[in-house]
């Protein structure tokens, strides 16, 4: 395997590492062990309200999200298992990146939207925006 090639393995194996921790992340706020901050979680104004809000909505997000993680790194998995098998190749090397970002946006962006319903329900009346 060639330079190029390995840089592209490698660049899979920081990305499955980057979904690993984003994935922890999730079940972490979800649970509690992530308070309200400024840094990570996900950030929408109905989900920063308060502390509730916080855990509910990280609560509600916490299983699709981790699945549309779970599905961008089997992808990249895959991906870098093909580039072994059957030598470094951008097409595939793209091929997988984009399936495998398209995952986690979709996992995170279902997610998004449980945890905004949540909490919409939750302060239903109290002008929070949900969006």
């Amino acid at each position: 395997m060639n330079g190029e090639g390995l840089t592209l393995l490698i660049v899979l194996a920081f990305m499955i590492m980057l979904m690993a921790a984003m994935a922890w992340m999730m079940k972490a706020a979800a649970c509690g062990k992530i308070k309200r901050n400024d840094v990570v979680g996900l950030r929408t104004t109905a989900l920063r309200h308060c502390e509730s809000c916080w855990l509910l909505g990280h609560h509600a997000a916490c299983n699709k999200s981790i699945m549309g993680l779970g599905m961008a790194v089997v992808v990249m998995v895959v991906g870098g298992v093909a580039m072994v098998l059957y030598g470094p190749s951008e097409v595939i090397f793209g091929a997988t990146m984009a399936l495998g970002m398209l995952s986690m946006l979709t996992g995170i962006f279902l997610g998004l939207r449980d945890a905004n319903r949540a909490v919409a329900k939750v302060h239903a009346g109290e002008g929070i925006v949900s969006h």
